[in-house]
């Protein structure tokens, strides 16, 4: 029994200490000489001066920033944060320190990045007389339009990019870029004004190297019309699409492009040294952009990048029955055409 009491005292005691422990102050503790009391530091991408600290400090209060495009001011009880413009697309963050008395306290700043979100990523009219054309922006900064042809002109209002295409009298088609900047940061709009009857359709030429060496070239005749190349006296009919985007004549592997002999034909692609090639893959597209030369004459490449591949070479490959399978392949093509180009001269 005394053993027991002797515990329950010893537990007592114990208590007791510990109370007397909590109630003594910590004699480390200090109160901070500056204390913040509200901030204002959420800012957009453009350059503001909107940022605010409140704080409440018992000496002479000075402030720094962690980053050279966040500023800092103190005014009374009152810190006022500015920050340059971002001009990147990504988020970015700083702090503002407030030393006083050899004392400080921090407090975090976030600028959000640029916000500028094109509906389209070009403007293609098809349409030689004056003409309108416009697309959703949405954007954090203030935009301006920096650079343009000299044949469009275009505004920013509304949320929208609008740009008025002047009459085209040239005699052929016509592209540009147009710009739009915030400070620093830009971003485009493929412009172009074609008619499709007068542009694009008609007489061209196609050339070609028939060699693997890039040695021998031929010349054919060409006419493009609503939808297909006729190829002059091999009399075979290349199926195309006109890609407004690239202003461009797509071919698509896998296309039935006629008969020869006991021969159906059907359109494959291949590099430019044949040791790559579509096999019997449908649907991968080739592209020959519309460009002009230097004398002002058209000039369309066919060229495509895919899977690791440059293709630029037409195969018309031979097979035995109509319908475009590896069983069906003969193992030949009626013609190999290294490195094709559509021209055709523009009459002034």
């Amino acid at each position: 029994m005394k053993k027991i009491y002797n515990i329950i005292m010893c537990l007592t005691a114990a208590v007791l200490i510990s109370s007397c422990s909590d109630d003594t102050e910590n004699p480390y503790a200090t109160n901070p000489s500056v204390t913040v009391t509200a901030s204002n530091l959420l800012f957009e991408a453009t350059a503001s001066d909107g940022g605010t600290i409140s704080f409440v400090a018992d000496g002479a209060v000075t402030a720094t920033t962690s980053a050279s495009w966040a500023h800092a001011q103190v005014s009374g009880n009152e810190v006022s944060v500015s920050v340059d413009q971002n001009d990147t697309r990504y988020s970015r963050a700083a702090v503002v320190t407030l030393h006083c008395k050899g004392d400080s306290t921090t407090v975090s700043l976030v600028q959000k990045g640029v916000v500028m979100n094109l509906s389209a990523s070009y403007l293609t009219v098809n349409t030689n007389e004056a003409t309108t054309a416009e697309c959703d922006v949405e954007s954090n900064v203030v935009l301006t339009v920096s650079s343009k042809p000299d044949w469009a002109t275009a505004t920013i209002e509304d949320g929208k990019v609008k740009v008025a295409f002047d009459a085209n009298n040239t005699g052929s088609f016509r592209k540009g870029i147009l710009v739009l900047s915030s400070e620093n940061f830009s971003d485009s709009i493929s412009l172009a004004q074609y008619d499709f009857e007068q542009d694009v359709k008609g007489s061209y030429k196609i050339t070609y190297y028939s060699d693997v060496e890039h040695k021998t070239q031929r010349t054919f005749t060409a006419t493009v019309k609503d939808n297909t190349i006729l190829v002059g006296s091999m009399n075979v009919n290349l199926p195309y699409t006109f890609d407004e985007e690239r202003m461009a004549i797509t071919l698509t592997s896998g296309d039935y492009i006629g008969k020869k002999s006991n021969s159906y034909l059907y359109l494959m692609f291949a590099d430019s040294n044949f040791e790559y090639w579509s096999a019997f893959y449908e649907g991968l597209p080739i592209y020959a952009p519309l460009e002009h030369d230097a004398d002002g004459n058209v000039r369309a490449a066919f060229y495509n990048s895919a899977y690791g591949i440059e293709y630029t070479t037409l195969l018309l490959g031979k097979f035995s029955d109509q319908s475009f399978v590896e069983e069906n392949y003969e193992g030949s093509n009626f013609q190999i055409m290294y490195a094709p180009v559509l021209t055709r001269t523009i009459k002034r």
